[in-house]
């Protein structure tokens, strides 16, 4: 049922409820009035009073049994029909009691129930109309009465005798103009009671649609964040199950190394068994020839020696290439075989790997159509006696894990922009409600308010976090290099947190040894580092804890380190830290929150100026982190 049908089923009950008060009202005066004739001009007799009261108690009733049907079937025009007819019953009996009641004047007065009434349930047209007729029927009668009073009393008289000189009349005429002027003011009163409730309606219904539309947006942002929360969730999930994926695929890489052992020994055993049987060397070189994964063996000259058939068809080699010597620059790199190997082909060393296996190398080649990834793994060959009998390469296909990267990042990047447009717009929505713009809130709907903005604020923390993973791993984290101040940009991060810092009564300190000059950053994205770090470090640090901050300049590098007394690092994490979606086992049962990505954007930001981070830590003690940036540009960039 609606707030404006509820309100008149009220109006009408209130009308019944009160009829039943003033008819016995009615029938007090009618029983005084008899009884004192002489002070009061009733003509009430108990024949007319049993009648009134026979015909309120009829009309009531009927108008109660029809009004609960009315709430029962909630229907509008029936509604209409008994509102109309409660109004009109109203004039009338009211007319009738004043024709039978001497006092007009105060009689008269009644008629303001109906017009309050219609004024509450058809508004100010409602109450006018009620008002003209209420001041017709009173001034109709009162007219009646004064010249029928007249008439009586002049007809065998003087007429202008009677009216100078009868104080009866003159009583009456002041009646007469007393019951006039109430009549006409019934108007006046409806306009002002019609328009005064139609104000009130407009705010009721004003604050009705604040507060549908508050539930509104609390239901829709409820909806968006329970969509936001099974998207986070998937790319979880898909993340865990490519980590599980990748985790098969090092099993199998660390298998191929074992196979690479196996293969090294059998290419020593070739070497030492140069002199046995025809039959046994055949037998060696079968099993290096059919490996799937493409080799190349060098004898202790640095001469090819052999090229099993899956390194002759990728890398497009035939017997003219044996003999052909490599050099040795960069333990024989595959930028060496440039001259032999006709395709073209990208090589990443071990630094761009950020491995730290100074051998591996990664190479990147066309192949029938398509991208193929090779670890390249170069191993001396060894006999028992500790002589090199040669070196093998071997090629380890990278290629299905590349490719499974790419769809993480892939999925990441596209769930991660789909999910950045609705965030935006479900916060500027909530600011806009919390600020009030829209009207005003109570508490109870502030705080519920408030809680989504925060929990909005998480979620968009978190996709533009893995929109930057995405961005680093993409190669698209534009960087903006020029000179700067990184105390600048410590200042401008210390600033933002100095609220965080003041809650857990955290003791800041800043330290610098000697002048620090400006460097070669990207200034946004070192605030982005500082605010990381630090950020961390307030975190996971006790109320009363100590956060430092200490920068000086070392040759041709500036240290920055950032060393609390927090919870530290368990031993056992420390080798995943910097590694994306990892969290620390004490720091997930201290904090829940929290998308383990921004160690990996630190370091690779760091990485990027030419920079390197390290850290020392201990459980229960504490954490320090120091980086270094270039004070001088680094060119290589």
């Amino acid at each position: 049922m609606d707030l404006d049908l509820k309100r008149k089923i009220e109006i009408n009950e209130w009308i019944i409820a009160t009829r039943w008060f003033y008819m016995v009202a009615v029938f007090l005066i009618g029983i005084i009035g008899n009884s004192l004739i002489s002070l009061f001009n009733v003509q009430f007799t108990f024949s007319i009073i049993a009648l009134l009261l026979l015909v309120f108690v009829a009309i009531n009733t009927y108008f109660y049994h029809a009004l609960i049907e009315i709430r029962r079937t909630e229907s509008r025009s029936r509604l209409l029909i008994l509102s109309y007819s409660q109004i009109l019953i109203e004039l009338i009996i009211f007319t009738i009691i004043m024709n039978l009641v001497g006092d007009r004047a105060i009689v008269s007065s009644f008629y303001y129930l109906p017009i309050i009434s219609a004024a509450i349930i058809f508004g100010v047209r409602g109450s006018v109309i009620t008002a003209i007729l209420s001041a017709m029927l009173v001034n109709m009668f009162a007219l009646y009465e004064y010249f029928y009073f007249i008439a009586g009393n002049a007809l065998n008289k003087d007429f202008f005798y009677f009216i100078l000189s009868n104080e009866e009349f003159r009583v009456t005429t002041i009646q007469l103009v007393g019951v006039i002027v109430t009549s006409n003011f019934y108007i006046v009163m409806a306009i002002f009671i019609g328009y005064g409730i139609k104000a009130v309606l407009r705010k009721e219904r004003m604050l009705i649609d604040k507060v549908k539309n508050v539930k509104k947006l609390s239901a829709y942002r409820e909806n968006e964040l329970e969509q936001l929360n099974k998207t986070t969730k998937l790319i979880v999930k898909r993340d865990l199950e490519l980590t599980e994926l990748n985790a098969k695929l090092d099993k199998e890489i660390r298998d191929a190394e074992k196979v690479q052992i196996s293969m090294l020994k059998a290419f020593s055993d070739l070497k030492k068994e140069r002199m046995k049987t025809e039959e046994e060397k055949d037998k060696t070189v079968a099993i290096i020839s059919n490996f799937i994964d493409p080799i190349v063996v060098f004898d202790s000259d640095d001469k090819i020696m052999l090229i099993n058939p899956t390194a002759r068809s990728l890398f497009l080699l035939n017997d003219s290439d044996l003999g052909v010597k490599i050099s040795k620059k960069n333990n024989y790199s595959m930028e060496n075989f440039r001259d032999i190997i006709q395709s073209d082909y990208i090589v990443k060393n071990h630094t761009e790997l950020d491995s730290i296996d100074p051998t591996e190398e990664e190479i990147t080649i066309e192949f029938t159509g398509q991208e193929l990834t090779y670890k390249v793994i170069t191993a001396a060959v060894i006999d028992n006696n500790n002589k090199n009998l040669g070196t093998m390469k071997i090629f380890y296909n990278l290629t299905r894990e590349k490719m499974l990267d790419k769809l993480k990042s892939e999925f990441i990047s596209i769930a991660s922009h789909q999910l950045r447009t609705p965030l935006t717009a479900i916060k500027w929505a909530i600011k806009m409600v919390l600020d009030e713009e829209e009207g005003e809130l109570n508490e109870e709907q502030k705080t519920m308010l408030e809680k989504g903005y925060k929990s909005n604020e998480r979620i968009i923390t978190l996709v533009n976090d893995l929109l930057n993973v995405s961005r680093i791993e993409e190669g698209r984290f534009g960087y903006s290099f020029g000179k700067a101040s990184l105390e600048e940009a410590l200042k401008i991060v210390s600033e933002n947190l100095e609220i965080k810092i003041k809650q857990k009564q955290i003791k800041f300190i800043v330290e610098k040894h000697g002048k620090i000059p400006e460097v070669f950053i990207d200034k946004q994205k070192m605030q982005l580092v500082l605010q990381n770090l630090l950020e961390n470090a307030i975190k996971y640090t006790p109320e009363s804890g100590k956060v430092g901050v200490d920068l000086e300049v070392d040759g041709e590098f500036l240290r920055v380190k950032i060393k609390d007394n927090g919870i530290g690092i368990p031993k056992i994490d420390q080798i995943k830290l910097f590694s994306k979606f990892f969290r620390a086992t004490n720091a997930v049962s201290l904090q829940t929150e929290g998308s383990g990505l921004g160690l990996f954007i630190v370091r690779n930001v760091i990485k990027k100026h030419g920079g390197d981070i390290t850290f020392n830590s201990k459980e229960g003690i504490g954490t320090e982190f120091i980086f270094t940036l270039p004070v001088k540009e680094n060119k290589s960039r």
